[in-house]
């Protein structure tokens, strides 16, 4: 009996295993049901979970600063450049694109598509066909120039709304094999510009190296752009003995430079920097020599022209009040009529000055250029300016004022279309 209560948790094991594997299917199934049905009471009792956005709920602890795109002038609405064919479109270090002129450009002739007259369209078609040629884009002298006049007229807006990624393009076709010199000069403005995609200073300066032994004057004048966008820009500021501020451009030496080896660009620009600091001589000059190949320079010296002429007009009808005053303090600085009275000429200079005399202005700067240690006038001084002449053969004009009145070329290329395009694509309003 001892034995049998002792193998009796053996056999009943042994039972329950058999049990186990008669009937292991079916215990799998009620433990599921089972399982199922604890599962749909629970869903029943506990509450609903709800999801509150996180952006609702609690600011995030870090917020990443947005980079916003780059927007340059004139390249809204255009698609990127595309990076097969400009393998230079690529990440580099931005340009100040907010460092433009402050003269308008000349305003284009064109709202929406071109209007293009019959002799176009077929000089169009000519331009096509010359720069297409068998043997390949610019393996031919003419196909070369044909793609980069193609090019120019895309950038300004010829064949449809200006399109300066597919400017690009022809760019890059006209120099493929170096027989269109001037095609550097677009692929630098378009590296410095972004031409639809972002500027590349990396890509503007090879392409200036390709064009500066060709074309020394407008890779000067390039290169002036390209510094004044990617380094600060400081206007100097040169006080004149006469009391009047000048102001000079940024990097002036290297737009002087440019100038002499014969560049409009360069010349409008200095024209205009001329016209602001009152120097109408030197305005006339640099106007002169760039309006027979710029349209702008040539609207800008008919401005200034006629600007001269209303005040010469005026001048000549009406004598002013300042002009008596000047002349009565220049006789008495040099004695006519009587010694020398430099108290007397100080007083009148002034007097003059505040009614609006130039030569008055002029005047009392260089006497006041060197005072006594003291800071009274030096009476030696003052008497060596006393026959010099500082009256202006120019009528007084607000050349700050005219200055930005004038216009620039739309870009810096556009002085390089032939002359047709360029009347057909701007407009030049009338004075």
């Amino acid at each position: 009996m001892g034995e049998l209560v002792q193998a009796w948790p053996t056999v009943l094991a042994r039972r329950v295993r058999r049990a186990w594997r008669a009937g292991g299917c079916l215990l799998g199934l009620l433990i599921a049901g089972a399982t199922a049905q604890a599962a749909t009471v629970r869903a029943t009792i506990l509450p609903a979970i709800t999801m509150t956005p996180a952006a609702a709920s609690q600011p995030p602890a870090t917020v990443l600063a947005q980079v916003p795109a780059i927007q340059l002038p004139g390249s809204a609405g255009m698609p990127p450049a595309d990076p097969v064919a400009n393998p230079q479109a690529l990440p580099s270090p931005q340009l100040d694109t907010h460092a433009g002129p402050a003269s308008p450009a000349l305003p284009t002739a064109r709202s929406g598509a071109p209007r293009l007259n019959p002799a176009q369209q077929q000089e169009l078609i000519r331009l096509r066909r010359l720069a297409e040629p068998r043997s390949g884009f610019g393996s031919t002298q003419a196909a070369a120039n044909a793609a980069w006049t193609l090019g120019l007229i895309e950038l300004h807006g010829g064949l449809a709304p200006a399109s300066p990624a597919q400017a690009l393009v022809w760019f890059e076709r006209a120099a493929r094999y170096g027989r269109q010199p001037l095609a550097y000069a677009g692929l630098a403005w378009c590296a410095i510009d972004g031409c639809g995609g972002r500027p590349d200073p990396s890509a503007a300066a090879q392409a200036l190296a390709q064009l500066r032994p060709h074309h020394r004057g407008r890779a000067l004048y390039l290169q002036w752009l390209l510094d004044t966008r990617t380094q600060p820009m400081n206007v100097r500021i040169n006080g004149g003995p006469e009391g009047v501020n000048s102001l000079l451009l940024p990097f002036h030496e290297l737009l002087e430079s440019a100038a002499a080896a014969g560049d409009t660009q360069a010349r409008i620009e200095l024209g205009l920097e001329a016209v602001a600091n009152g120097n109408l001589k030197d305005a006339r000059s640099h106007l002169e020599a760039a309006a027979p190949r710029s349209r702008a320079a040539a609207a800008n010296l008919k401005l200034l022209e006629l600007q001269v002429a209303k005040a010469a007009q005026g001048a000549a009808s009406a004598p002013s009040e300042a002009d008596d005053l000047y002349e009565r303090a220049r006789r008495a600085h040099r004695g006519i009529g009587g010694p020398p009275n430099y108290a007397e000429a100080l007083r009148l200079y002034q007097a003059a000055a505040s009614k609006g005399s130039a030569a008055a202005r002029r005047m009392l700067g260089f006497i006041t250029s060197r005072l006594q240690p003291d800071g009274t006038v030096n009476l030696a001084w003052m008497a060596q300016l006393a026959w010099l002449d500082s009256s202006s053969t120019l009528p007084r004009l607000d050349t700050r004022s005219l200055s930005t009145m004038m216009y620039r070329d739309p870009t810096p290329l556009f002085d390089l279309l032939p002359e047709p395009w360029q009347r057909a694509l701007t407009s030049v309003p009338s004075s």
